[in-house]
């Protein structure tokens, strides 16, 4: 399911991190880290580590050349690790010089 293998969302959400250093061992990454999945939001890898608070899945999403503006049906990641008060992720996604002003389909920004 999406690209990176049916595992891959189930084991973020785990803290298991071999199946996306598999892929980011891979090569030609990037549209893959940024593909949607089959999920009720159609999230890409970056909004769904932000939703499940994985700081180290996030930093090396970032490093292997996901997109800092990736969004899910609604919200940016941002948005999103703000939203659920996962506060290492929102370090790093400032630190890799997320939009702060991205709003989300509502017009919320992550400057709540």
């Amino acid at each position: 399911s999406g690209a990176g293998g049916p595992a891959l969302l189930p084991d973020l959400a785990r803290g298991d991190l071999g199946s996306l250093l598999a892929l980011l061992s891979g090569r030609q990454t990037r549209g893959r880290l940024d593909a949607r999945h089959p999920t009720e939001k159609q999230d890409t890898l970056l909004t769904w580590a932000a939703v499940t608070g994985s700081a180290e899945a996030v930093r090396l999403l970032l490093e292997g050349g996901a997109s800092v503006g990736a969004a899910d049906g609604d919200a940016s990641a941002l948005f999103l690790a703000c939203e659920r008060g996962h506060l290492e992720c929102v370090r790093l996604f400032l630190e890799a010089n997320a939009a702060v002003g991205q709003a989300q389909a509502n017009g919320a920004t992550p400057l709540l």
